[in-house]
């Protein structure tokens, strides 16, 4: 049986409440997906002996392909499935994957989408996501940067995305969700940002990745997960201002399934076609 997270209320003096999740387990060799889901997000993080999985992709069976090359098909068990925002692109496939997998930790941003039926076959999320929430598994720490109050009652759920930091001995990787160059903004005043790996925000829309924000993050690698759309993603506009910070960039579309392993300071980049 997999370690199950434990969560902890931790309440302060001035009646500030937040939450950190701890996965009791011992880390190995990390590595971290990106999968090709056609138009849509979905990302593993695998630790050995515990998984994140963020976002579901569309309703496609593509993401549970991917968890399952992944982990193997004796492999059912997923310690935290986190839900950036209500979206199908993003939830459709977590439908069949929490059919197939236990999940320890269902978490959302804490809305809703009350037009979609599917969205209505999810499980009761457990926990709602926003900014100042931690998740800890060993000496990894996953940072939850948004939603904050102001963008949970955005009616763009893009605005409402989770937004999350992970930040290890070996790399930082930022998980940009769909937000917008407003969100960024916000990030970029609040925070001093850098990562080595972006997942880039909203599939490479020409309304995220602004180049102030790209320029204080200084990622080396980002990953743009994206199929075909007629939305004109990923717009030249971004690719440019990535390209503008010398960041290598993959897509989905192009790379199929990306793969990254850090190992002795370096990233190793395996992509599937």
């Amino acid at each position: 049986m997999k370690w199950v997270s434990s969560v902890f209320l931790l309440v302060l003096c001035n009646a500030v409440a937040w939450r950190q999740v701890i996965i009791t387990a011992q880390p190995k060799t990390p590595s971290f997906y990106f999968f090709d889901v056609g138009q849509g997000d979905s990302e593993l993080l695998n630790f050995g002996s515990a998984q994140i999985l963020i976002d579901g992709g569309p309703p496609n069976g593509k993401a549970l392909k991917g968890i399952e090359r992944a982990l193997g098909l004796e492999d059912r068990y997923i310690d935290l499935v986190i839900l950036t925002h209500p979206h199908l692109d993003h939830f459709g496939g977590l439908i069949d994957i929490m059919d197939r997998y236990s999940v320890g930790k269902f978490m959302t941003d804490g809305t809703e989408n009350k037009t979609a039926k599917a969205y209505k076959s999810l499980k009761e999320p457990d926990i709602a996501l926003g900014e100042g929430d931690t998740i800890t598994y060993g000496a990894y720490k996953l940072s939850v940067l948004g939603p904050n109050v102001a963008e949970r009652a955005d009616l763009d759920p893009n605005k409402a995305s989770v937004v999350l930091l992970l930040e290890g001995p070996d790399t930082r990787i930022l998980y940009a969700g769909d937000m917008h160059m407003e969100n960024e903004e916000r990030l970029r005043k609040e925070y001093k940002l850098k990562a080595d790996v972006l997942k880039v925000a909203h599939h490479g829309s020409r309304f995220s990745s602004s180049a102030a924000f790209l320029k204080e993050l200084q990622p080396k690698v980002a990953v743009i997960g994206v199929g075909k759309n007629s939305y004109g993603h990923p717009a030249p506009a971004a690719l440019t201002r990535l390209e503008g910070v010398s960041a290598k960039t993959y897509a989905t579309l192009d790379r199929g399934t990306i793969k990254i392993i850090p190992k002795d300071g370096q990233l190793k980049i395996y992509t599937e076609k």
